[in-house]
Formats: C-alpha cells, structure tokens, sequence
C-alpha cells in the first residue's frame, strides 16, 4: 500500500505535536485522525479502516499499550501500530510481543517517521526482498529435523515481522546478523538478515525481526509470518508454542 492510500491515527495527548504529525502526514498525501488519548483512538478505529496507528505511551484516560491490547481483543482487522514516546517503563521484548512494528523516541524527525510508516506498510515479499547495507558480523545458524519439531520443542516461534529462538549466540540487541536456519522435513533454509531486537542470555533466547529472505525461499517465510493480524511482530518467547504431553 502507498502512502497517499492510507489512513492514519495519531494519537497523542500533546495537542502540538498532535498538530505537528497531522500536517507531516497531510503533506504525504494521506487521510489523518487525530485522538487525545488511546480510549478515544479505539473508538474512530471502530468506526474507520485505518491502517497505521502512531501512539504515544503514556496517555490519561487509556495509554498505548492498553490500546493495543484493547484492539486485539475485538478480534477484528488489527491496523500496524507504531509507538513513539519520550519515556516509557516498557522493553523492547514486550513491545515486539504486543505486535507493536517499531518503537521511536522523542524528539523525532519528519522524515524518519514517514520513513517507518512507510515501511510497515509493504507487504512482506516486498519488504524482505533487498539485503540491507549493513553488513553482518555474525550467523545464526542451526539445522532443524523440521519446523514442526522446533515449534514442537520450543526451539522457534514465528511473528508477523520475525522470530524468537532458543540461542547462544552473542549478540546484542541492534546487530544485524546473517540467517541460516535449515528446516530439513520441509525442504526449506530461512537464508537471509535480521537485526537482533532483543536478547534474554539467561533465557537462551533471542527476538530477531528479519528483513531480507533470498528468493528461493521467500514465499515460504511470508506464509510463516502470515499468521493472522493479532500475532506478535516478534514472540516473547518460543517456548510460548510448546506441547505439554502426558
């Protein structure tokens, strides 16, 4: 989707910054709402298709986050929601796992901030088809007997954006990495980049947006993240999706 066909919700309890956004997004060629706070924001989301939610954090009345949670619970079109804000208690592992697409901070620039609108509004195939300029330094790699089994065993879960995994690898959150995870049942490598978005060494775990795919196996990972609009961008934790057999 192009900018010039979205419409976007802003919502912020800062009545000039809320008029600053607006202007920025009306110049794009965009139609804009505007909420003073998340439970006004849910109400003109209920009313209208719109596709990107920028929010603020901490609102009175309703914040962000229970905003978000608030529109997954209708169990309708989830719009992509995109956080921004001056402070706020909440790590970027849990903003991933609530489906938030990115998370910026105060002061932000006009042309960052349509830039990340911009993106969370390709399509996958789309998105994940250019390598990144950054060159990786590290490779996560692994071989798996095959997708189900790791899921099974609480080795991988999929997001709408990416993955978490259960992994030593030392990393730290903001490196771009190499991806290399063979799935041999399914006759399928998730060969590509990530950037590692967070990571939880005590756990073995690591969250990893992906953001390059080689054609080969493309369409196989966009229907992995084509899991339906409620999921998380990046999971919590793949030990989320483990069976518990007797």
């Amino acid at each position: 989707m192009q900018l010039t066909e979205a419409t976007i919700l802003i919502v912020d309890d800062e009545e000039g910054l809320l008029g600053i956004y607006k202007g920025w997004f009306k110049r794009e060629g965009c139609r804009v709402l505007t909420a003073a706070n998340g439970a006004a924001a849910l109400e003109l989301a209920m009313k209208n298709r719109v596709d990107v939610i920028l929010s603020d954090i901490r609102m009175p009345v309703m914040d962000g986050v229970e905003l978000t949670k608030r529109l997954k619970e209708t169990k309708k079109y989830i719009p992509k929601i995109i956080f921004i804000s001056g402070f706020t208690d909440l790590d970027e592992r849990e903003t991933y796992d609530l489906g938030i697409e990115a998370k910026l901070s105060k002061p932000i620039r006009r042309q960052d901030l349509v830039s990340v609108v911009r993106k969370s509004l390709m399509v996958r195939d789309e998105l994940w088809r250019s390598p990144p300029p950054i060159a990786p330094q590290k490779t996560l790699n692994d071989v798996f007997e095959s997708l189900a089994a790791a899921r099974d065993n609480g080795l991988i879960a999929f997001g709408r954006g990416g993955f978490s995994i259960h992994s030593l690898l030392a990393v730290q959150a903001g490196e771009t990495i190499e991806l290399r995870l063979e799935f041999k049942a399914d006759r399928h490598t998730l060969a590509g980049r990530g950037i590692v978005r967070w990571t939880a060494r005590h756990e073995e775990q690591i969250g990893v947006e992906i953001t390059y795919v080689d054609e080969a196996n493309r369409a196989w990972v966009v229907g992995l993240a084509e899991g339906g609009e409620s999921v998380s961008f990046v999971p919590r934790t793949s030990r989320a999706t483990v069976n518990i057999r007797p």
